[in-house]
């Protein structure tokens, strides 16, 4: 059985023949044809997700797991709007999204016509293309529609950004058919591999070897095994130095992956003496803040970025001198063939090397001191009992900062965050979805309030049984508390926190997953004992660290280091 829409049986088939099977649905009326197309077609793997905002994170967490296009599609009106959230964090992600929406006809919009609102081009910026099917079946209107999809999702694919694709029903929409009755044609485009001659890096080749200080620092990025194994390989040239962080999915023994660790409290007179002369970045946003500052602040000579798919120049420290829109894999190909030849006379990684043992030292003396059963402690605890060879996902805010500080047995583990757009609003939803694709345990580690926030995302019938949440519950988030340089009356923090006395065990109840709750060290040691033990139900740990000043904690740490 199939919609008698021949705009969705269109739909139906070029998204076959370009392998793209994964359909989160949110119910409606006006996407009937669609959820009658789709749902009876065995090819596609359909979910039924109620609320449009989880269902958009959902899908962004499929997508962010298997790097190929997932659909999303709602009905027409408000739904539409609540896709906003996972859109922005998708686009900025890089992670491929098809919005397919269900939309009145334009002829009604603005007649007070129930659930009708201007549709076309909602998202703008944050697509990377937008189109606006009609309902005409002659010969002409078919061949208009496949074009404009076929178009949009060869988009979607090849700059892995999300698209919008806007369709209008008329009554009726419940009618089927036994029989497909259209065979759209089918337009592929072929990739085409970077290249750059040889005269036109000469004088980059030049500054390359001339100078002794080099930092290659990695954002976001989703990389391959052949860039990290050229990342390795330039670790040993003793004039560069490699920093990552957990999102930048990049592990070497001589990396750099716990950047606030080395610099958070180092003052502008010793970073002038360990500042690159070339800054080298690749992937996206950057987490550590200081970083950022003192790059700014007192900048290198050179900053080259190396990127696809950017639309405006990525001059994140002010101070962008080339941009190379290629491929990072071929970039660091080109420079590894030159990198070859070593400068023995530079001892910068040694420079940094000195000072990441500096801090381990402090650190490992730190934590045989600090025993309270704070954010920190509780986190480093958590850290480390995480089982080899799964997925972690973590939550916005201040347990990504955390994880940053924490150096131990991550090249085992591979971590994701929506660090896109950095919100708090999708962090469970995105979980769940990673988790639904995945064979591995996914684990979400995340904070109070993002998760209230995003509860409705447990309103869903796909979570594996080996899911986990650990809930760091300490009574309404402390990151401003943190980030803040100014001492500001108390008064004016209760707009800035969301202080509440909530517990997950109630929600828990609701959706019938197994609750346990800690509280102190030893209950804390004994649950992360069998916390991912085989059970037949998804398990959440909340731990209440309500009663310490874990600001004030981290502050002392950070300071202890210094």
């Amino acid at each position: 059985m199939y919609s008698s829409k021949k705009i969705v049986q269109s739909l139906g088939i070029i998204l076959k023949a370009k392998s793209i099977f994964n359909i989160i649905i949110s119910p409606g009326s006006r996407n009937a044809p669609i959820i009658i197309h789709f749902t009876q077609h065995k090819d596609f793997k359909t979910y039924s997700i109620v609320d449009e905002r989880c269902a958009g994170f959902f899908a962004l967490g499929i997508a962010q797991q298997i790097r190929k296009p997932v659909v999303i599609s709602c009905t027409s009106g408000s739904a539409v709007v609540n896709y906003y959230p996972a859109i922005t964090e998708s686009f900025y992600q890089s992670i491929p999204l098809i919005l397919v929406t269900a939309d009145r006809p334009k002829e009604i919009i603005d007649i007070f016509e129930g659930q009708s609102i201007h549709q076309e081009n909602i998202f703008q910026e944050h697509v990377v293309t937008s189109v606006q099917l009609t309902e005409d079946e002659s010969e002409s209107g078919i061949w208009y529609n496949d074009l404009l999809m076929n178009e949009s999702i060869n988009k979607c694919i090849s700059k892995s950004k999300p698209i919008h694709i806007n369709i209008p029903f008329s009554e009726p929409l419940y009618d089927t058919t036994n029989h497909l009755q259209v065979k759209p044609k089918i337009i592929k485009t072929i990739p085409v591999k970077n290249y750059v001659e040889t005269y036109d890096y000469k004088k980059e080749q030049y500054i390359w070897k001339k100078y002794e200080k080099k930092m290659i620092l990695l954002g976001l990025y989703y990389t391959g095994k052949n860039t990290e194994k050229i990342l390795r390989k330039l670790s040993f040239d003793p004039s560069i130095v490699i920093f990552t962080e957990t999102t930048s999915h990049v592990y070497g023994q001589n990396f750099f992956s716990s950047i606030d660790q080395l610099i958070f409290n180092m003052n502008p007179r010793e970073w002038i003496n360990f500042k690159p002369h070339i800054l080298l970045t690749i992937g996206i946003n950057i987490i550590s803040k200081r970083i950022k500052f003192l790059l700014r602040k007192y900048p290198p000579i050179y900053h080259w970025h190396i990127g696809e798919h950017y639309e405006n120049y990525p001059d994140t420290y002010y101070k962008l001198t080339t941009y190379w829109p290629i491929n990072p894999e071929f970039f660091l190909k080109i420079f590894h063939n030159f990198s070859n030849i070593f400068i023995p006379s530079s001892n910068y990684r040694k420079k940094w090397e000195k000072l990441k043992k500096e801090k381990i030292k402090k650190h490992k003396s730190f934590f045989k001191k600090e025993k309270s059963f704070s954010d920190l402690n509780v986190l480093f605890s958590v850290f480390k009992a995480i089982p080899n060879h799964t997925i972690l996902q973590l939550g916005n805010s201040m347990i990504i900062r955390y994880y940053q500080l924490f150096d131990e047995k991550k090249y085992s583990i591979k971590s994701y965050c929506n660090r896109g757009t950095s919100g708090i609003d999708g962090c469970v939803s995105t979980a769940i979805g990673s988790a639904t694709i995945r064979k591995e345990t996914v684990t979400l580690i995340v904070g109070d309030i993002s998760f209230f926030y995003d509860s409705n995302a447990l309103w869903n019938n796909y979570i594996p049984k080996n899911f986990r949440i650990i809930l760091i519950n300490n009574g309404g988030g402390n990151i401003f508390r943190f980030i803040s340089e100014k001492n500001l009356p108390e008064r004016i923090f209760h707009f800035f926190e969301t202080k509440h006395v909530f517990s997950a065990k109630k929600i828990c109840e609701m959706y019938h997953w197994k609750y346990e709750e800690a509280s102190d060290t030893d209950t804390l040691k004994n649950s992360l004992s069998c916390f991912w033990k085989k059970t037949n139900q998804p398990c959440l740990l909340e731990i209440n660290t309500k009663k310490s000043n874990n600001d004030k904690i981290l502050k002392k740490y950070l300071s202890y280091l210094s």
